[in-house]
């Protein structure tokens, strides 16, 4: 009688702790399966596209960026749009149909786009004119405190600077644009690194690039035609060249400033080249404020996993 209750306690008890090790099982399997559905849903998240235009959604330039999230596409049809844009969003894409006929009009009443501490935005296919009045920095597109960015595929005329890259913008890529006739400077980078200026018309500026308090920034493959004077640079720690090929230089290839020297003059113009911004950019992503690309990072998915196995651990030892 005694052996037949120990043998029902021990019945007892196996299937007590089976039963503890089916709802230990079950919970690790909703914390799986929850990290896992957080990661797919950020990462799948479809990025929207804000139509600007007569009878689009959105009637200005501007209201489409103050409703864009990261990932967001702004695409811009033709016709002339006076406005002075300002970009704080991380991640977006801003472009217009056909550079010749998308036009944005700065009113001579400051930059005409201004990207102001955003990270990763493209900005491609318009035409920039009229900027000025504001203040040193107005530009066609001024960067500011800005990182990782694309300036391609444009057509910048008639500003008080062409682009202006300014305080601290590091690491953004400027290719495939004409900046012509501004009154000034055509590209003006001031105290900040790292940024890549190639595959440029800068043509009948008062000064082609100037380069103030700037290092390790790298220009090469552009076009410095019939500016007054072709080019400033007061630190001469930047490239002007890649390595192999430097800049055409029309008519001289003078660098003020006394410290800086294109060793690779090209003896012709170059053929400016579309930029193609859907492919991953040529750059330093490192530092990216969150949010910058609209999906998660490897580190991020890591971090997940990494969650997972320590609930796993410490859901283990309470077995």
């Amino acid at each position: 009688m005694q052996a037949m209750q120990a043998s029902e306690l021990a019945l007892i008890r196996n299937l007590f702790n089976c039963g503890k090790r089916f709802n230990y099982e079950i919970m690790v399997c909703k914390i799986i399966i929850g990290i896992c559905l957080i990661i797919f849903s950020i990462g799948f998240a479809s990025a929207a596209t804000l139509n600007v235009g007569q009878g689009q959604t959105y009637a200005t330039i501007q209201s489409a960026i103050n409703a864009a999230k990261t990932g967001d596409i702004i695409s811009v049809a033709e016709g002339t749009y006076s406005e002075n844009l300002v970009v704080k969003m991380n991640g977006i894409s801003i472009i217009g149909n056909n550079k010749e006929k998308t036009i944005i009009d700065g009113k001579k009443t400051g930059s005409v786009i201004k990207i102001d501490g955003a990270n990763n935005v493209k900005v491609s296919g318009f035409t920039v004119q009229s900027s000025g009045g504001s203040g040193q920095s107005d530009g066609g597109i001024s960067l500011f405190s800005a990182n990782n960015n694309i300036i391609a595929n444009m057509l910048i005329v008639n500003n008080i600077m062409g682009v202006t890259i300014y305080s601290g913008s590091n690491n953004n890529i400027v290719s495939g644009n004409d900046i012509k006739s501004s009154g000034k400077y055509g590209i003006f980078i001031f105290s900040s690194n790292d940024n890549k200026i190639y595959n440029n018309n800068i043509q009948s500026n008062k000064i082609g690039i100037y380069c103030d308090s700037a290092h390790t920034n790298h220009i090469y493959s552009n076009n410095l035609i019939d500016n007054n004077d072709q080019a400033y640079d007061n630190s001469g720690l930047n490239s002007w060249d890649d390595g192999k090929s430097g800049n055409y230089w029309s008519p001289n290839k003078g660098i003020l400033g006394g410290k800086a020297k294109d060793n690779y003059p090209l003896s012709s113009a170059v053929t400016i080249k579309y930029e193609d911004i859907s492919a991953p950019a040529e750059q330093n992503t490192q530092g990216t404020a969150p949010g910058g690309n609209g999906k998660p990072s490897p580190g991020f998915a890591g971090f997940a996993v990494l969650v997972s196995l320590i609930a796993i651990g410490i859901l283990s030892k309470k077995k």
